[in-house]
C-alpha cells in the first residue's frame, strides 16, 4: 500500500470516528410545525430539560452536541405539555411518529433499544385500553356478569404479565429490559406456619422488605436517570423502615452497600442520603446525617468532595452531634444578675427547659411571656421543671428590665457579663448550641439528657408542657 494512500486511510477514518462522535438524535413529527421541543430527562426523582430544538414546517427536529448523553430514560416535550419518552442507551439515532398517536405510530432507526422499548409500549398500550373498556362494563354490569367480566380482566393481566416475563428473558442484556424489570413488583410467597401452627404473620412484609430491590440493577448508573431509582429508595426509607434513626441508619447502610459495585451510583445514594437528613425538619433525624458523615466521608469514601466542602460537612456534624436527642447537653456556666455562678448541670429538677433568648429580640418578647405559661402549667401540676435562661445578647440593665416585667423570678437568669469584649471567645455558647436565632428552647431530662432539641429550630412553645407531661408519666 503506498504511503499517501494510507494517511488518505488514516485522516477519513479519523474524520468518520469525529462526525460519529457526541450525540444525534433527529425527529420527524407528522401533525406539528414552526415551534420547539424540548429534550428533558430524568433524574432522581425530578426532571430537568436538557436542550430545545425548532421543529421545522416539515415537522423535522435535531438534537445534537459533541458530547454524549448520559444514558437513561429521557423526554421530548412540546409546548402543550404533550410528550413521548425515549431511551439513551445509542447515541445517534433518528425517530418518526404522529402527534396524534405518538406510541402506535413509532419508529426508530439505528435504536434497537428504543425500538423494543417502543414494542413493549404499544403491547401495553394496548392492553391498557383493553383493561379500562372492561372496568367500564364491570362499573355497568348486574351482579351476575360482574364473575365474568372480572375474569376477562384477570386474563389480561395475566397476559401482561406472562408477556413481560419472555420480554426480559429475551432480551436479557437490553436497558429496556432492565426498566421494565425495576418497575416490576416482587412477588411475595405464601406465609409458613410457625411451630405452634399459626401463619407467621411478619413473613410476608419481612421477605418484601429484604427483596425489594432484587430487580434493581445497581451496577447500572443509567437507572438514575430514570423515574423508578429514587422512587424506590423512597419507598424503601419511608414506607418500609420504621421512622426512628437507628432503623433508618439500618436501611441505608443496606442501600450503600448494594450501590458499591458502581462508583456514580455509590456517589449518588451517598450524597442524596447525606442531603436529605442534613435537610429533615423532623428532629431526631440529624443523628442520620451524622452517622453519614463520620461513616463515609470522614474515612475518605467521598472522593468528590473537595477541601472545602469536606470542612463545612465535617465541621456541621461535629457542631450537631453533642445536641442530638439523647446525648447529655453540654455543660455552660455562667453568671446571674448577682454575679454568681449557675451550673447547668447542677440544676436540680426532674426536667429542665434550656432557653436561649434576647430582652431586644421582638420574637422573643412575644414567645417569653407564653414560656412562662407553659412553665406556670407544669408547675401547677406539681412537675419538677426548671428553667436555665441564658441571654445572648448583654444590655444588664435592659435584661433586669424585662427579667422584673414579666416576673421571671423562678427561673435560672444567666449570661457571660464579658459579652461583645472579645466576640471570638464570648459568644462560645452559641457556637455550643448552634444558636444562629432566638429564641431557642432545648427540654432536658433529669440526667439533663437532651429530649427536645433546636437544631431544627424550636419546637412550639404551645408544646412544651404536652411534651414534658408525656415524659412525665413514662416515669
Amino acid at each position: 500500500m503506498k504511503r499517501g494512500l494510507f494517511i488518505a486511510i488514516l485522516m477519513f477514518a479519523n474524520i468518520l470516528a469525529q462526525a460519529q462522535s457526541g450525540h444525534q438524535i433527529k425527529g420527524t413529527i407528522s401533525g406539528i410545525a414552526d415551534t420547539t421541543c424540548i429534550l428533558a430527562y430524568y433524574y432522581s426523582d425530578k426532571q430537568f430539560a436538557r436542550d430545545t430544538a425548532f421543529i421545522d414546517s416539515k415537522g423535522q427536529f435535531i438534537f445534537s452536541g459533541d458530547e454524549e448523553l448520559d444514558g437513561g430514560i429521557y423526554m421530548i416535550v412540546f409546548p402543550d405539555g404533550n410528550y413521548f419518552e425515549l431511551l439513551v442507551s445509542e447515541q445517534i439515532f433518528s425517530l418518526s411518529t404522529d402527534i396524534n398517536n405518538l406510541i402506535s405510530e413509532m419508529s426508530f432507526n439505528n435504536s434497537n433499544e428504543n425500538t423494543l422499548f417502543y414494542e413493549y409500549l404499544k403491547f401495553v398500550s394496548e392492553k391498557g385500553a383493553d383493561l379500562q373498556e372492561q372496568q367500564k362494563l364491570l362499573d355497568a354490569a348486574d351482579e351476575k356478569d360482574k364473575i365474568g367480566i372480572e375474569g376477562i380482566i384477570f386474563a389480561i393481566n395475566e397476559e401482561v404479565a406472562d408477556y413481560r416475563k419472555s420480554f426480559t428473558k429475551k432480551h436479557p442484556n437490553a436497558f429496556v429490559s432492565k426498566v421494565i424489570s425495576a418497575s416490576t413488583e416482587i412477588q411475595v410467597p405464601e406465609a409458613p406456619l410457625l411451630s405452634n401452627g399459626k401463619i407467621d404473620s411478619t413473613f410476608q412484609f419481612k421477605y418484601y422488605k429484604k427483596h425489594f430491590f432484587d430487580n434493581i440493577d445497581f451496577s447500572d448508573s443509567r437507572m438514575l436517570r430514570t423515574p423508578i431509582f429514587q422512587n424506590k429508595i423512597n419507598t424503601y426509607l419511608e414506607n418500609l423502615t420504621v421512622k426512628h434513626p437507628d432503623s433508618i441508619i439500618s436501611s441505608i447502610d443496606f442501600l450503600v452497600e448494594k450501590s458499591r459495585v458502581n462508583d456514580n451510583v455509590f456517589k449518588y445514594v451517598v450524597s442524596s442520603i447525606t442531603s436529605k437528613y442534613e435537610r429533615s425538619k423532623i428532629m431526631g433525624m440529624e443523628k442520620v446525617f451524622v452517622d453519614m458523615v463520620e461513616k463515609y466521608y470522614m474515612t475518605n469514601q467521598t472522593w468528590w468532595i473537595d477541601e472545602a466542602q469536606m470542612f463545612k460537612i465535617t465541621d456541621r456534624a461535629e457542631t450537631i452531634k453533642p445536641l442530638m436527642v439523647g446525648q447529655v447537653a453540654p455543660e455552660v456556666i455562667l453568671k446571674d444578675t448577682l454575679g454568681r455562678r449557675h451550673s447547668l448541670h447542677n440544676t436540680n429538677s426532674d426536667f429542665t427547659l434550656l432557653l436561649f433568648w434576647d430582652p431586644d429580640c421582638g420574637h422573643c418578647k412575644k414567645e417569653m411571656p407564653k414560656i412562662k405559661e407553659q412553665y406556670d402549667l407544669l408547675k401547677k401540676d406539681g412537675i419538677n421543671v426548671a428553667v436555665y435562661a441564658i441571654c445572648t445578647e448583654i444590655d444588664i440593665e435592659k435584661w433586669k428590665e424585662y427579667i422584673n416585667e414579666q416576673e421571671l423570678f423562678d427561673w435560672v437568669h444567666v449570661c457571660d457579663p464579658h459579652l461583645g469584649e472579645d466576640k471570638e471567645v464570648t459568644y462560645w455558647f452559641r457556637t455550643l448550641y448552634d444558636i444562629n436565632a432566638t429564641p431557642k428552647t432545648y427540654i432536658l431530662d433529669k440526667e439533663k439528657k437532651i429530649l427536645v432539641n433546636a437544631i431544627k429550630g424550636s419546637i412550639p412553645v404551645d408544646k412544651i408542657a404536652e411534651i414534658i407531661k408525656r415524659e412525665n408519666q413514662k416515669d
